[in-house]
């Protein structure tokens, strides 16, 4: 029996770090862009490969904090592929249950780096785009949580997967990719509302609660039910959980941010990390806090992740207030 199956994409992800992007407001798309001159060749002052995807990016925070944990993905039989399996292979994760797609292309992404750490990603999301009950290993189903990340906007599918999981008596924290959140809260709800912990970004919050950016109005609006949690995180501003009884806010540690991609990957794991060692969210919180520090202050969404369970002492160094 596994702690912890991890569901969802895994990537082999290459980051480019040069002086040349630059941040500029667009005032077509009324944000900031990364920008740079058309036509020209830029220098990228560093190049970096490393293997990613929420099912992968997870998977390595549990394992790192010493969990038996098992990965179920779709990948390529391409070199790509390899190399996830192989990282995969070093880190001591279980790879029984990915997939390989025969002739089909593993996922990959491209992030382009300003020396800020501001990012852009171009993802190709390959053959992790289509999830089929055939990619779940269904009789296999024996741990303590399942890790949900996104199934390629497959409801029908996810519903299925959180009845199996219930019925016998699994864990489910869910963290939905936006080819989910497209549908809108009320299928999400009809859907996912079997998950035990709900995983947002401020930015996916509002989404799923149709522009609204107050966090107690995001509260009400995407209540809970009694055996339910909803955790967002919101940046430097820290991340919020409620359940039925509690509302928490943790504050975020100001660190210098190399990359941020895998935060929300890191703060989501590290969470359940906690719940599962503690069945406090509050040490969850702190825990998940230190962990998307860790992780934003290094390249790649891997490397920064916790080894080891911080003392008492170090996990209060993140405060945390009822609100």
């Amino acid at each position: 029996m596994y702690d912890v199956i991890t569901i969802g994409a895994a990537t082999q992800d290459v980051f480019l770090l040069s002086d040349g992007f630059h941040l500029m407001l667009s005032p077509t798309m009324k944000r900031m862009c990364e920008c740079f001159p058309l036509g020209e060749k830029i220098n990228v002052e560093h190049v970096d490969f490393e293997t990613g995807g929420g099912a992968t990016n997870s998977a390595a925070t549990f394992r790192n904090l010493g969990f038996k944990v098992a990965v179920a993905a779709r990948t390529g039989d391409d070199s790509a592929g390899d190399f996830i399996r192989k990282d995969l292979a070093v880190r001591d994760i279980r790879r029984q249950f990915i997939r390989i797609v025969k002739g089909g292309a593993s996922g990959y992404a491209a992030i382009l780096l300003t020396p800020h750490g501001d990012r852009t990603a171009l993802v190709h999301r390959g053959v992790s785009a289509s999830f089929t009950a055939s990619d779940i290993p269904w009789n296999a189903l024996r741990a303590r949580w399942l890790y949900v990340t996104s199934l390629g906007g497959n409801l029908k599918l996810l519903k299925r997967l959180f009845a199996a999981a219930c019925a016998r008596g699994i864990q489910i924290a869910f963290n939905p990719g936006m080819q989910e959140l497209k549908f809108g809260l009320k299928d999400v709800r009809a859907h996912c509302s079997a998950a035990h912990i709900l995983l947002l970004n401020c930015d996916e919050a509002s989404h799923l609660a149709q522009g609204e950016g107050n966090v107690q109005r995001l509260r009400r609006c995407l209540h809970t039910h009694r055996q339910n949690a909803v955790v967002v995180t919101d940046g430097e501003r820290g991340a919020y959980y409620w359940d039925s009884r509690l509302f928490l806010h943790a504050r975020a540690r100001p660190v210098k941010v190399v990359n941020s991609t895998g935060a929300g990957d890191a703060f989501g794991s590290g969470f359940i990390s906690g719940i599962l060692r503690w069945r406090d969210p509050v040490h969850a919180l702190q825990l998940a806090t230190l962990n998307a520090a860790g992780t934003i202050q290094e390249m790649g969404a891997k490397r920064g992740l916790l080894t080891r369970w911080p003392t008492l002492g170090e996990l209060g160094r993140i405060k945390v207030e009822r609100m």
